[in-house]
């Protein structure tokens, strides 16, 4: 005669109910496409400590990359989706698409250049401040302005009034308006001058010394060597940068990533929506033409600016009158 025992909890007899024994917390399986070379893309490894009980990377171009997540997504079987790029808007309009036609997946874009993204609960993006970043080169720009005066202890080396050549190429009204709220926030005494037009005399004839230049978006390598023949120095903000530039936008650190692959693999820390970061790696400096005294500035700077970067459109407004109306009709940022 046969006979069944209980034990440890266990009731009954004949086969185990194996619905019963399955896992009582569903582990998330992740696709990651690195779209290009962004500095910042992480490593298969690095994201396979995680949480993801499967982690698939791809590195794909830029147009094939929808195909690439679709063909995924129809197998059923994630729960997130992060698309790693230099630019959110060469995939923003699919992402979109794709959050819509499938609500139960994540979905994170995490990029150098920030997009308008859908305001869907499985949508989130992780991006730089381009407002930040433009008011911390403004600021670093009055940093370098106050370093070179200081060190021209002797007027015939430094006889002009402190003037920085301003030459718009893009960047947007509010990036602008950040930058020069940096500059005058560093350095309340500088001088800002439009680029002279061809065949007007050097401002240096004009009693400005003119030791710095800023480019508010992107110039050819062609127009960068017209400008070196204004100013020996160049910064730039509201693109990824020109070549030559001392200081311009840098690179989501990789930090950031990680942070946003942490969020996508938990419901729990999931945080949808638009987060704008600064860190030190959102500016690149170069070292050998910013002075020493401005690369030490920047660590310093980087903490207040992040907080005082929100206000930028506040600061510009509190401008000088004579100064803001300067800059608004001479560069068209009213």
């Amino acid at each position: 005669m046969a006979t069944c025992a209980a034990a440890a909890g266990v009731a009954g007899c004949g086969a185990p109910d194996l619905a019963a024994l399955r896992p009582t917390v569903d582990k998330p399986a992740v696709l990651v496409e690195i779209l290009g070379s962004p500095p910042f893309a992480p490593s298969a490894s690095e994201l396979a400590t995680a949480g993801a009980t499967s982690v698939d990377v791809m590195h794909v171009p830029t147009s094939a990359w929808r195909s690439k997540a679709e063909a995924v997504l129809s197998k059923g079987h994630l729960t997130g989706v992060m698309l790693v790029c230099d630019d959110a808007s060469a995939v923003a309009s699919g992402v979109d698409e794709l959050a819509s036609a499938n609500p139960s997946v994540r979905f994170a874009v995490v990029s150098d250049d920030p997009a308008p993204l859908s305001t869907s609960d499985n949508v989130a993006e992780i991006a730089q401040d381009p407002v930040g970043i433009a008011y911390s080169i403004g600021a670093l720009c009055g940093e370098w302005m106050t370093a070179v005066t200081s060190a021209s202890t002797n007027a015939s080396v430094y006889g002009g009034a402190p003037t920085l050549v301003y030459v718009p190429r893009g960047a947007n009204a509010t990036e602008q308006k950040a930058f020069f709220a940096g500059l005058y926030q560093a350095n309340a005494e500088v001088r800002v001058m439009a680029l002279p037009e061809a065949g007007s005399q050097n401002l240096a004839s004009y009693g400005y010394a003119v030791e710095l230049g800023a480019i508010g978006g992107s110039a050819p390598p062609a127009e960068m060597q017209m400008l070196r023949g204004v100013a020996p120095n160049w910064v730039c903000f509201g693109s990824a940068g020109a070549s030559g530039c001392a200081i311009a936008p840098g690179h989501l650190a990789q930090s950031e990533v990680l942070r946003a692959f942490r969020w996508l693999v938990s419901s729990s820390s999931w945080q949808p929506g638009e987060h704008l970061v600064l860190d030190l790696s959102s500016i690149a400096l170069d070292d050998k033409q910013v002075p020493a005294s401005v690369l030490t500035a920047w660590a310093g700077l980087q903490v207040r600016a992040e907080a005082q970067s929100q206000q930028a459109n506040a600061l510009f407004a509190a401008l000088p009158d004579t100064v803001r109306s300067y800059l608004e009709n001479t560069f068209h940022l009213s």
